[in-house]
């Protein structure tokens, strides 16, 4: 009987440690069929990330007791199209992080993550597909490198949720120039409040030495609220150029309805501009998805971009002249597990 009790604790010992850590491991895969159409050329391809970009990730967290918990999250994305991974490559460059965590004082993340601008972003589209917002990468210059994605070598952190609706996160990174120069350098800002049906956020980041651009700032602000019927969306930014003293903007004013429960109709416009250029983009998208399940998602968007003044830009692929415009069209299957 002894024997027995000893194994009993032992064996209740270990469970309650697992409970205590947990590893997931979670992913989406999204197909979809793109046409673009432009005055120059048109384009018909299958394509991934249409409605949420495809990735395969591990998570998990410690519990270390007193309110304190370790966690850590690998991410990769890949192409469902043809099954390589982004770059042609497989490797966790969606996100990389290690994070300590209290649930008094917040959030330490290191490692590869999104940037505290682009955590910034209020899109209709969720900046994915055909719908996603034009932003200033759009018009192939480096004046959206201050709004990248994500960026390496980031350490973040990240306020608790315990703040009556406030939140905030301050980041900064390294770019890990030769010889311990500054390129790549940059930090950045954002905070905001969140109660109920009202979303409101701020942004502001900067980066060193980007050759001829010089040092490139950037600077968001968005919000949604939700009204019930429907979710109201505004985003508004801009990217500046020290070193050449020009500015690039961007706009979106979008909304989400929910029908029936069992599908979202989205729709928005946006626009992307230089300051004393008169270059410009406008793009009117609609879309709806529907929810076969709560896993599993059939989806289209259209879209309408109209140059102005010099911008060539292009829907799905397509190539158009100065000036001219472009159509697109997404129709794909989104899983996620």
């Amino acid at each position: 009987m002894k024997k027995f009790a000893t194994l009993a604790v032992l064996a209740a010992a270990g469970a309650t440690s697992y409970a205590q850590s947990s590893v997931t491991l979670f992913g989406v895969a999204d197909v979809v069929l793109q046409s673009g159409r432009g005055s120059e050329t048109n384009r018909t391809s299958v394509g991934s990330g249409g409605l949420a970009s495809n990735r395969i990730g591990f998570r998990g967290v410690e519990d270390l007791g007193g309110g304190l918990a370790a966690g850590f999250w690998l991410e990769a994305g890949y192409n469902i199209d043809d099954g390589t991974g982004v770059s042609n490559t497989f490797n966790f460059n969606r996100r990389s992080t290690v994070s300590l965590m209290g649930s008094n004082w917040g959030e330490v993340r290191l490692g590869r993550d999104f940037t505290a601008t682009y955590n910034n972003i209020y899109d209709a589209f969720g900046d994915n597909g055909v719908g996603a917002l034009l932003k200033t990468t759009s018009l192939g210059s480096n004046y959206g490198y201050a709004m990248q994605t994500r960026t390496n070598n980031a350490v973040s952190y990240f306020t608790p949720k315990n703040l009556g609706g406030f939140f905030g996160q301050v980041q900064y990174y390294r770019g890990e120039a030769a010889n311990g120069a500054s390129d790549g350098n940059g930090y950045g800002l954002r905070g905001g409040y969140e109660n109920g049906p009202l979303n409101l956020g701020v942004s502001y980041g900067s980066v060193s030495s980007l050759g001829a651009y010089g040092d490139v700032t950037h600077a968001n602000v968005g919000g949604s609220y939700d009204f019930g019927v429907a979710r109201l969306l505004v985003e508004a930014g801009q990217d500046r150029s020290k070193g050449r003293d020009e500015n690039a903007r961007y706009y979106m004013i979008g909304a989400t309805a929910p029908v029936a429960g069992v599908g979202m109709v989205r729709a928005s416009w946006s626009r992307v501009s230089v300051q004393d250029t008169n270059v410009q983009a406008n793009k009117f998208a609609v879309g709806y998805v529907h929810n076969l399940s709560k896993r599993t998602a059939l989806y289209t968007t259209f879209a309408y971009l109209k140059n102005k003044n010099g911008a060539a830009l292009a829907l799905n692929g397509a190539k158009t002249g100065l000036g001219d415009n472009s159509k697109g069209l997404d129709v794909g299957l989104r899983h996620s597990f």
